[in-house]
């Protein structure tokens, strides 16, 4: 028999947390396609998209705050998104 397991994303606490709240704040869905404007692979859902995100952002720097994150995301879309 085959065993297959779930791919596993690997998020830092603070990433999830403030994805968490980013997801909440805009009303983010799961089945939203997001991968595209957020240069994410487009296997992921909107919510792992996000998390990716966020993730990618604090690497590039630690010290963003939920504000600048929320700044940061919104200017991925186009205004008529």
């Amino acid at each position: 028999m085959n065993h297959f397991t779930q791919p596993q994303l690997f998020i830092s606490a603070k990433a999830k947390n403030l994805g968490v709240q980013l997801i909440k704040d805009l009303q983010i869905s799961m089945a939203a396609d997001l991968a595209l404007f957020l240069d994410v692979n487009p296997c992921f859902n909107g919510h792992q998209a996000v998390m990716i995100w966020v993730n990618h952002c604090l690497d590039l720097n630690s010290d963003l705050e939920y504000h600048d994150i929320r700044k940061n995301f919104i200017g991925c879309f186009p205004e008529s998104f």
